[in-house]
């Protein structure tokens, strides 16, 4: 009987191992294959997106919703953005490219991290760091915003016509923002044609203070050596959360 008891409890020991170790080794390979698979077709796998978002929603929680909260809405006040919104800074969304935003950031000091564009102060004696930029007196500021006002909606035209030369001209906007306004995802200028803003509601007094002092925001980035698996992870979960119906 004892023989016949000691024999029994090894195979449920064994049985046990099996069972939590086959779990173990479903878990390994369901996250090979999500870190395995193309990065950009991944959304379109109901069953890697499943697992994505199961896998990052504690990770976004964790590391993410300090600064654009739970919801992913972020906060205009800080310049932190909606990543529900579907209108993205640096690259045109895709998972390949919001992986690269999570792993290095943006302006972190990390290599590979975007650092290409910042808006110059130019309500201030020295505008730029990088190169000579001439400042803005405050009427040509208003008359610039006045004009970045009427690339969306109603302005006042002789302001606007102003703000258009200083646009193209000393201003150098175009440089970063493009002729037609609508900015440049290579180098992280947003667009000014749109509704979406990045700081504040595109009020003529929040681009005043966008053109007068300036804008260099900061994503700090993975916190070491980057995950590959949850940075995937991550960056599906983003994705599906910016193209819900």
């Amino acid at each position: 009987m004892r023989r016949n008891g000691w024999w029994s409890a090894g195979v449920f020991i064994f049985a046990i191992s099996i069972l939590f170790g086959g779990d173990a080794w479903i878990a390994h390979h369901r996250q090979a294959a999500l870190l395995n698979a193309d990065a950009d077709r991944t959304p379109a796998d109901p069953h890697l997106s499943a697992l994505a978002q199961e896998m990052a929603a504690p990770i976004f929680h964790a590391r993410c919703a300090g600064c654009h909260g739970d919801d992913l809405h972020g906060d205009r006040r800080k310049g932190v953005p909606d990543l529900t919104a579907g209108d993205w800074l640096y690259g045109f969304g895709e998972v390949s490219e919001i992986e690269r935003t999570i792993a290095y950031g943006i302006r972190s000091g990390r290599p590979k991290n975007w650092n290409l564009a910042s808006m110059p102060a130019f309500g201030t004696p020295t505008p730029y760091d990088k190169y000579r930029i001439e400042p803005l007196k405050p009427d040509e500021i208003r008359d610039l915003a006045e004009y970045v006002v009427s690339l969306a909606g109603p302005a006042d035209q002789a302001a606007a016509a102003h703000g258009h030369t200083l646009y193209m001209g000393k201003g150098l906007c175009f440089d970063c923002h493009s002729d037609d306004g609508r900015g440049d995802p290579a180098v992280g200028a947003p667009s000014l044609a749109g509704k979406t803003w990045l700081y504040g509601n595109g009020t003529r007094e929040d681009l005043f203070r966008s053109i007068a002092h300036g804008h260099a925001g900061i994503c700090p980035g993975w916190n070491g050596p980057p995950d590959a698996t949850a940075v995937r992870a991550l960056a599906v979960y983003i994705y599906l959360r910016s193209h819900k119906a």
